[in-house]
């Protein structure tokens, strides 16, 4: 469905992607896991178009992937960015509304309710500012404003970051969800363990290369990977 190939990505002299070969296969989950710094989050905005590559090719479901984000977006890739980057000032209507903005009327209407139902607690406080939910409830707002743009696939950029390991739980069931209702998922973690364990496949990046790939479960008995992410 996604694939990446050879692609490099330099701010000046400095390289922060080199070599870069990921595929990811229609309905599954795809984690890519690695140290602050390792390029991860370069990975996602090079794909979601918001970072020029030096090198590489993007293909989304056998045709290059268009370079302006909106387009992109179009096409069926939609970026959940690290940090949330909800609009504080805006209500939580609007910032759902906001996802859908290539949508019109009774679509759009419709798919606003599908989320409402999603997230209950999204209904429940539609008319406060994104800038007076917690950490958690900002994140469920940003992965419903994710699904509003109607993504074939959502990357997804560090989801449990900064949150209680209770709300991680559920935002780790939230991603099963999503990817059960038909949306393929590709999972920048640093929550290694998390990780790879809900993944089909993922991919180990050091230093702006892969170094390791393979199943969810094979990584987690890696020696090299839990020597380096998991503790031991």
């Amino acid at each position: 469905m996604l694939k990446v190939t050879d692609l490099a990505v330099s701010y000046g002299h400095v390289e922060a992607l080199r070599g870069i070969n990921v595929e990811v296969h229609k309905g599954q989950i795809v984690s890519i896991i690695g140290a602050n710094g390792a390029g991860k989050t370069t990975l996602l905005r090079t794909i979601s178009g918001l970072v020029n590559p030096k090198t590489g090719t993007v293909e989304f479901e056998g045709a290059p992937l268009p370079r302006k984000p909106s387009k992109i977006v179009g096409a069926g890739v939609v970026h959940v960015p690290e940090g949330r980057k909800c609009f504080s000032g805006l209500s939580i209507r609007d910032n759902l509304l906001v996802g859908g903005y290539l949508f019109k009327g009774a679509d759009l209407e419709k798919d606003l309710q599908e989320q409402y139902k999603r997230f209950p607690i999204l209904e429940k406080r539609k008319d406060q500012f994104a800038g007076t939910l917690s950490g958690g409830e900002q994140q469920m707002l940003a992965v419903a404003r994710g699904l509003m743009s109607r993504p074939k696939i959502l990357l997804l950029d560090e989801p449990s970051m900064g949150l209680a390991p209770i709300i991680v739980n559920q935002i780790y069931d939230l991603i099963r969800e999503i990817r059960d209702s038909g949306i393929t998922v590709l999972l920048v973690e640093q929550n290694a363990r998390k990780a790879l364990g809900i993944c089909d496949y993922a991919y180990v990046l050091e230093n702006g290369k892969i170094n390791l790939s393979g199943s969810g479960e094979e990584l987690l008995q890696s020696d090299a990977v839990r020597k380096a992410y998991l503790g031991g």
